[in-house]
């Protein structure tokens, strides 16, 4: 996606990221959860270095799986976003953090996402 794009064919979360990417703006539901999860990257001191990948891969990945209406949409992005960032060197303790804020999953369900992703991805 273009982030200098006419944003007016663009869904509410592709909006609010383009917005956040471009100038920081924090406009809704999907923007604050993306800025909480850039700000808990930005703050590690190891991947902090690399936010912007994962904030970017994320964002796009999540945005996308949001907008798809068939649940196995859904969970092909979220084994690309589960296996994209288990390569970033995310621990798996981070990333069923990550699912469970920015994906709205219980603790049960970023579990299993997780372990099926890994297991797909072997």
């Amino acid at each position: 996606m273009n982030l200098k794009t006419d944003v007016s064919q663009l869904t509410q979360a592709q909006r609010e990221m383009v917005a956040y990417f471009n100038d920081g703006t924090v406009s809704g539901a999907f923007s604050r959860k993306l800025a909480a999860a850039v700000a808990a990257v930005k703050a590690d001191a190891i991947r902090g270095g690399i936010y912007m990948t994962i904030e970017e891969y994320a964002a796009l990945k999540s945005a996308y799986a949001r907008e798809q209406g068939e649940e196995a949409g859904k969970e092909a992005e979220r084994i690309k976003t589960i296996t994209g960032l288990a390569a970033l060197d995310m621990s798996r303790t981070q990333i069923i953090e990550f699912l469970k804020t920015n994906m709205e999953l219980s603790e049960e369900q970023a579990q299993a996402a997780y372990d099926n992703a890994m297991a797909a991805h072997a």
